[in-house]
C-alpha cells in the first residue's frame, strides 16, 4: 500500500515540476520576445531593405543586358541549331 502511495506521490511531484519548467519557460519567452523585439525589427528593415536593392539591381540588369542577350541569342541560334543537326547526323551514322 504504502508503494502505490510513493508512486502517486511521485507523480504528483513530476506533474508540479512540469507546470513549473512550463511557467518559466513562458517566462523566458515573453522576457526574450520583449527584450529582443527591437533587433528582430532590426532584422525586417534590414531584409526589406536588401528586397528592394535586389529588385533595382535586377531591373537595372534586365536593361543593361537584355538587348546585349537578345543579340547574341538571335546570332547564335542558327549555329545551336546547325550543331544540334550536326550531332543527331554524328551519332545516327556512328
Amino acid at each position: 500500500m504504502g508503494l502505490i502511495a510513493g508512486l502517486f506521490f511521485l507523480m504528483i511531484l513530476a506533474g508540479a515540476a512540469f507546470v513549473a519548467l512550463t511557467v518559466v519557460a513562458v517566462l523566458f519567452k515573453l522576457v526574450f520576445r520583449i527584450a529582443l523585439l527591437p533587433l528582430a525589427l532590426v532584422f525586417v528593415v534590414l531584409k526589406l531593405v536588401m528586397v528592394v536593392v535586389g529588385a533595382v539591381v535586377g531591373v537595372a540588369l534586365l536593361v543593361a543586358l537584355g538587348p546585349v542577350l537578345l543579340v547574341v541569342a538571335l546570332l547564335a541560334l542558327p549555329l545551336l541549331l546547325l550543331g544540334g543537326v550536326a550531332w543527331a547526323a554524328v551519332h545516327a551514322l556512328a
